[in-house]
């Protein structure tokens, strides 16, 4: 619960500040995490004091969901498992190819803040419906913003999404089977693993329709690959592999022990996968997962002080000491 409050009340103001300036563009590999680490150094209430408000009191990310909430089609899907602490959100729209519609923008928000409050939770698998991630934008609801600045608003309100998915105190998984295309495969790059299908295909191919990327798929893929490759795999458009997405770093597993179109074994399988992470204590995985998400966006020393917090706040819990009885060390 504190990692979670920490990165809710914490990074959440302040990313939302950074894309409202436009400073979320600046992000790089050595350059992106001072520069965000500037940010979030400054005092919460102050920072809460700086993002944008309308006339109503509302903030321009509220603003936009409520706006995009009318843009229908399709749906998001979420499943918790108490017991387990595994949930899965499933992207219900199949006859568009699992496009994301504003409405379904909009649902991805709803759905991030009742993870974020989801005291159970050790991890959430995204996955698309009918053995096919996601095509991307709804093209319906692009065509309602097919300007400059209707661009921008959908991209800020991703980014709040996207950002807020990564900082979640729970492992995240994609789960890619078929194809993850364009804002699909932007989506992919906000999670802590992805795992592929053996005959899945993914592609940033946003430079085919004369744009980049716009949810912060770029930034997070150079991150990932480094410059060189990113720039490879975003200007080529081309579609991944499976086998390749593995060789270069793009994903952390393959599935390929389950028949073609079998999407049941499919996520099965990655049940199974996660597994070997998610048999831990809940608690223990939020903190270590705190502290990635420290080091990924602090400077070090402030990293480093936060390393100490959650140290300490499961060093002698249920978990440490049932280790300790069970002299688990030395086994």
């Amino acid at each position: 619960m504190q990692s979670q409050m920490f990165f809710r009340q914490k990074y959440g103001f302040h990313l939302r500040k950074l894309l409202l300036n436009n400073d979320c563009m600046t992000f790089g590999r050595n350059r992106g995490v001072a520069h965000i680490g500037s940010h979030l150094r400054m005092n919460n209430n102050n920072s809460a004091k700086k993002v944008k408000m309308n006339g109503n009191g509302e903030s321009v990310i509220d603003n936009i969901r409520r706006e995009y909430s009318d843009y229908k089609g399709g749906a998001l899907q979420l499943t918790k498992d108490d017991t387990t602490g595994i949930a899965d959100i499933c992207i219900n729209a199949f006859e568009r190819r699992n496009a994301l519609s504003g409405t379904m923008m909009s649902q991805l928000s709803d759905i991030i803040t009742q993870l974020e409050q989801w005291e159970q939770g050790k991890a959430v698998i995204i996955h698309g419906s009918n053995g096919f991630f996601s095509s991307g934008g709804d093209l319906n609801t692009v065509r309602n913003i097919d300007n400059s600045d209707g661009g921008r608003r959908m991209a800020l309100l991703m980014h709040d999404n996207l950002s807020r998915l990564q900082a979640l105190p729970l492992l995240s998984v994609a789960l890619i089977e078929g194809k993850a295309l364009g804002g699909g495969a932007e989506l992919t790059t906000a999670c802590d693993f992805r795992v592929m299908s053996r005959e899945a295909e993914i592609g940033f191919v946003h430079i085919k329709l004369g744009v980049t990327t716009g949810w912060g798929g770029g930034t997070r893929l150079v991150q990932m690959l480094g410059p060189c490759k990113a720039l490879d795999v975003m200007m080529s458009g081309r579609l991944i592999k499976a086998a390749e997405a593995l060789n270069i770093g793009l994903v952390q597993h393959v599935i390929s022990d389950c028949d073609t179109n079998d999407s049941n074994c499919v996520l099965s399988k990655c049940h199974e996968w996660l597994n070997s992470y998610t048999r831990h204590n809940a608690a223990t995985l939020r903190a270590i997962k705190g502290i990635v998400n420290s080091a990924r966006w602090l400077p070090t020393d402030e990293a480093l002080k936060k390393e100490v917090e959650y140290f300490a706040s499961v060093w002698g819990g249920p978990a440490h000491q049932k280790a300790l009885g069970s002299n688990i060390k030395h086994k």
